[in-house]
């Protein structure tokens, strides 16, 4: 079985209640949320929004390969309202790299591994630079922002 991190976040609707039901449906396609951080409220990161950005980080446990999981999150996205074309037209129409959305679930780790791809890069490279993940993550692992920060330098070495 594989461990990876996940990040999920979102600040449209009742993203809580969201981060519920994509557990359940995360948990159907064999991806099993074995621990998890308290939720976090943050503001927008790289844009304006009035609405606050609701975090959390899983520990998940999975016989899926890296890309495979990506796949399922992104379908759980879908599932929960997540419409990467609609967000492409308002970051388009904004002039802007982010937009608000229903629910965003990014794999930060997975195993030890160091994976980059065309499709995914592991660690996250952004990790230590939000606030809104190194909290969340930081008490899930139980590390301070160093040794996260030491986390991702040894997987990279």
């Amino acid at each position: 079985m594989h461990r990876a991190i996940i990040l999920a976040g979102g600040n449209i609707g009742d993203v809580a209640a969201r981060f519920v039901e994509a557990e359940r449906l995360l948990a159907e396609r064999g991806v099993s949320v074995v621990a998890r951080s308290q939720n976090y409220e943050s503001r927008s990161w790289g844009f304006e929004s009035e609405m606050l950005f609701v975090n959390v980080a899983w520990e998940v446990e999975t016989a899926l390969e890296a890309e495979a999981l990506l796949d399922a999150l992104q379908e759980v996205e879908a599932l929960l309202g997540r419409n990467r074309m609609v967000e492409q037209q308002e970051k388009n129409q904004k002039g802007a790299r982010y937009c608000s959305r229903t629910l965003d679930l990014d794999i930060l780790f997975y195993d030890e591994e160091s994976i980059s791809t065309e499709r995914l890069k592991v660690p996250h490279p952004l990790i230590m630079e939000r606030d809104f993940v190194i909290e969340p993550t930081c008490e899930l692992l139980q590390y301070n922002k160093e040794q996260l920060a030491e986390k991702i330098e040894k997987i990279y070495a």
